[in-house]
């Protein structure tokens, strides 16, 4: 995980948050493998010892992802 890549995928939630895995995977320029590391470092996982500004939620086939309360916090978007 790169901080450039941190900042990028918290910087495109913070304008629109609610994206799909997929799409914020496009726009970042990102393998799906890549972002699901990065997810495990911005979620909330104890056993990664997450970060808790990213989650990601179940919407029927999609995964979609959303800055938690201390996401939006950190991002100013509270």
């Amino acid at each position: 995980m790169t901080e450039d890549s941190a900042l990028a995928l918290l910087q495109l939630l913070a304008q629109e948050d609610g994206q799909s895995i997929h799409r914020v995977a496009k726009r970042l320029g990102l393998g799906l493998s890549e972002l699901q590391r990065l997810l495990s470092a911005l979620g909330s996982d104890p056993r990664f010892d997450g970060l808790d500004l990213v989650e990601q939620r179940e919407d029927g086939d999609r995964t979609v992802l959303w800055l938690t309360s201390r996401g939006r916090q950190l991002c100013g978007t509270a």
